[in-house]
């Protein structure tokens, strides 16, 4: 007896350490519990009688649930011990096995989070669930679950209680329209399906699902790791992944928030009857525990398609988003439609929302999709109400039904997530409306909404080719100030786009624009001067780099050729801010040659700003009346002006002898390079706002007189004085010019190019000329001289004359005479040799030598 006792004993410890073992093998905390609480099922397990274990203590089986996996599935099921007894109920004392339908016996375990549950209080009840691996059993009807008690009289030391076995009608899903509690990172939590969508997209199917989670706990509720399945009517399952819209989602204490899960579906898959099973990772037991099932509501089919302007809204991190497509225009190009679409994008809700990185395509009737750039919608933030408009553009070959195309916006890529989109907007079919100039057009982008007005758009003559430069002036419509972005361009001429870089180039400095400001942009492009053009569009772009997107598109017929008449204008104003000044012509020559002439105009330039300022890098053209254009060298001062200074800026060209210089106009514009106004010494590659001058040609006369005065601008070379001077016998001829020169230093110049000649003129026709820079080879003073002297072998015998001294203005080889005047030579005779005294003579004897 005692033996038998003691091994009795040694068995009942090998047992309960067993079922430690177990325990704790599995004992790490999953991070999602199911709930303990009954739910009514149609063949409900609470009509299954309990079974007693023990005198006041009894069992009953309240909730079974299976989930399916690649490694066995896995089997739960939930027992509630009764204790009405007036002592502690140790629950070492039972056990409990499956059987599966197929007759195999399993022992389960505790789950880690119910391992602590050692004992049932007196007159308490204890709810402990349990987890076996039913490996390939798919079915729970006929599942037999039975308790077993220790009894050490048997052959094999235990003694079945009783079991349960679940009924055929039973099912685990909580039906249609209710709600289940669960426990989730030890917070109540309240879960109910929604809706069910079945969507047809790109020839797949594509489930659904909204699961709606209230969370009844007191802290916040963070995105759990649990997993989610759809279930067919034959038992098929696909794993569900949130959708981009619901990832990383957060449940605050009371909130309810609704996020939805996507799964592609093979096309045979029957959509009816369709279920929902939840199941959560058990860390220790490194599975996938079943947590609940739901019937899903009867599936709806609604379509992705939006109609033309229509709104659609989805959900984005719980807000509400609308989208519109708002505005779509055509146009084309070669072989190709150009696309122009506008998307507006407003956030309803009441937080701040970053769109996903959606992705955009243009897809024709035919199966074919064509790419859209959409870099503008990645990371776009929208505050709460605020709303955007982006505007994008697609090329689409013509032989695609143009009338049929769609506009798709998918969610962005990811590993493990399902492709799919959010909207396909019917793209409506209009032609691109023509704008027309100085009239103001309404436009929404991401930047703002504004009124753009095409102010004028001129054609110009640019060296060998033609200027295009379209003028936008862009209005802030809203009552807020916008921040500008920097902006690209674009022209097409017709249907050819012209070759980079396309300048743009602001009238004034500054991004910010406040409420109903304006800002002024010139957009220059340059094309073959013979290209005919009849439409002309002008675009755009906002941004740097890679993240630049369309901010307007203009399309006109209304191409100004050429320069406008300049009419009387005896002056013009320079209108640019920070540059402001009036130019009006100074004088205006005619420089005669054998083959060609030469016009030069002075150009007085007056700054009219109050501070000192660098004044615009003048482009200048001589204009025929018959639009022929001469291009003009250009000369003026690097220096900045200032208040109220004054500039002189020289301009001239070669003209061909046979154009009557006359009828020439001056225009004259701003230079630009590397999208700005080009400084006053630099280069420009073209230029903006010509204006016209009428011209007055002078023809200065000849003076006879150099005493008072000769004009060469700034200069004045006055000859006080002249002497000449031969020698008899000599063969040069002297002379020596007393001068004064004067400069008027009034004006800030550029490099002077005017060379003085003065030239003489012998008695005997002969010349000889000098060629002299003033202020170089003549140097500012009063009463200084400069001599030249002339040689000829005729000036020997030359006793008397006068010389000639004419004065010309000569520029870039061609010359105009300023004046002359003769002056007479003076003479000097050759020395005569003095006389040799003789002794004198005898008078008696004139022959004598001397006297006797």
């Amino acid at each position: 007896m005692k033996n038998y006792r003691a091994c009795a004993a040694l068995v009942l410890g090998m047992i309960i350490a067993s079922q430690h073992l177990a325990l704790s093998a599995s004992a790490a905390p999953s991070s999602v519990t199911a709930s303990k609480t009954q739910q009514k099922n149609t063949g409900t397990l609470a009509q299954l009688p309990p079974v007693t274990v023990q005198a006041g203590v009894s069992v009953r089986l309240t909730d079974v649930q299976l989930a399916k996996a690649d490694g066995g599935n896995s089997l739960t099921y939930t027992l509630v011990y009764s204790n009405t007894s007036s002592s502690t109920y140790k629950l070492f004392n039972v056990f409990s096995k499956i059987t599966t339908p197929a007759g195999a016996s399993l022992k389960s375990s505790p789950i880690p989070e119910d391992k602590s549950k050692l004992e049932v209080a007196p007159k308490e009840q204890l709810t402990v669930t349990y987890y076996v691996n039913v490996n390939k059993t798919a079915s729970l009807p006929g599942l037999s679950i039975s308790l077993f008690g220790f009894d050490f009289s048997g052959s094999d030391y235990q003694k079945k209680l009783g079991s349960f076995t679940v009924p055929a009608a039973y099912t685990p899903y909580v039906q249609q329209s209710l709600s289940k509690q669960i426990t989730v990172s030890n917070l109540p939590v309240s879960l109910k399906p929604e809706s069910l969508q079945i969507f047809s997209f790109n020839h797949k199917i594509y489930a659904k699902v909204a699961l709606s989670l209230t969370n009844q706990g007191a802290k916040v509720l963070a995105a759990p790791s649990h997993r989610v399945f759809l279930e067919s009517s034959g038992g098929s399952a696909f794993e569900l992944t949130l959708d981009s819209t619901s990832r990383d989602y957060k449940v605050q204490s009371g909130e309810n928030k609704k996020v939805f899960y996507l799964a592609e579906l093979p096309a045979y898959i029957p959509t009816t009857h369709m279920s929902l099973l939840i199941t959560g990772e058990n860390a220790g037991l490194k599975t996938d525990l079943p947590v609940v099932s739901f019937r899903l509501p009867e599936a709806s089919h609604p379509t992705l398609e939006v109609n033309a302007y229509a709104v659609k809204k989805f959900g984005v991190s719980s807000n509400t988003i609308e989208t519109q497509l708002k505005q779509a225009s055509v146009s084309s190009t070669g072989e190709k439609a150009l696309w122009t679409l506008k998307l507006r994008i407003r956030n309803a809700g009441n937080k701040a929302v970053t769109l996903p990185a959606y992705e955009l395509s243009v897809t024709a009737k035919e199966g074919y999709s064509f790419p859209v750039n959409s870099k503008a919608l990645a990371s776009l933030t929208l505050k709460p109400l605020e709303e955007k408009t982006l505007q994008f553009s697609a090329e689409v070959p013509l032989n695609v039904n143009q009338s049929t195309l769609k506009l798709q916006m998918v969610e962005p890529a990811a590993e493990g997530k399902t492709i799919f989109p959010a909207a396909i907007y019917k793209i409506p079919y209009s032609l691109e409306m023509t704008n027309s100039v100085a009239s103001e057009y309404i436009l929404d982008n991401s930047f703002g909404t504004f009124g753009a007005t095409l102010e004028s758009v001129q054609r110009m003559p640019w060296t060998t080719e033609d200027l295009l430069v379209g003028t936008i002036r862009i209005r802030n419509a809203r009552d807020a100030a916008v921040t500008l972005p920097a902006f690209t361009g674009t022209i097409h001429a017709g249907q050819t786009a012209l070759d980079a870089p396309v300048q743009v180039v602001a009238a004034a400095s500054g991004q910010q624009l406040a409420a109903g400001a304006s800002a002024v942009y010139y957009v220059i492009g340059k094309l073959p001067y013979e290209q005919s053009l009849d439409q002309l569009r002008i675009g755009l772009n906002g941004g740097t780099g890679d993240t630049t997107e369309p901010f307007l598109s203009l399309k006109t017929q209304q191409v100004v050729p050429g320069m406008s008449a300049a009419g009387d204008n005896a002056t013009f104003k320079i209108d640019t801010a920070g540059k402001r000044a009036e130019v009006k012509e100074r004088r205006t020559l005619l420089y005669p040659g054998a083959n060609q002439n030469i016009l030069y105009t002075e150009l007085e330039v007056s700054s009219l700003e109050a501070r000192r300022a660098e004044l615009s890098r003048l482009v200048a053209y001589y204009k025929t009346p018959d639009n022929t254009y001469y291009e003009a060298e250009v000369s003026q001062s690097a220096l900045a002006s200032g208040p109220k200074g004054k500039s002189l800026v020289s301009v001239w060209s070669k003209l061909p002898a046979s154009i009557d210089a006359s009828q020439l106009t001056l225009f004259a514009g701003e230079g630009v390079s590397e999208n700005k106004l080009t400084a006053p010494d630099g280069t420009p590659t073209a230029y903006i706002n010509p204006k016209a001058l009428t011209l007055h040609i002078q023809t200065p006369a000849a003076l006879a007189t150099l005493g008072s005065g000769v004009p060469l601008f700034p200069y004045t070379f006055t000859v006080t004085q002249a002497t000449g001077a031969v020698s008899e016998g000599q063969d040069t001829l002297n002379v020596n010019l007393t001068y004064t020169l004067a400069k008027d230093n009034q004006y800030d110049m550029g490099a002077n190019a005017h060379k003085l000649v003065v030239q003489l003129t012998d008695p005997l026709g002969q010349t000889q000329e000098r060629t002299l820079t003033p202020g170089t080879d003549l140097v500012t003073g009063k009463f200084l001289t400069y001599s030249m002297t002339l040689t000829s072998n005729a000036y020997k015998t030359l006793r008397s004359g006068k010389f000639l001294v004419t004065l010309y203005d000569e520029f870039q080889g061609e010359r105009i005479i300023l004046g002359s005047q003769s002056y007479s030579l003076t003479y000097t005779p050759a020395a005569k040799a003095p006389e040799i005294p003789t002794a004198p003579k005898n008078a008696a004897n004139p022959d004598s030598g001397g006297s006797l």
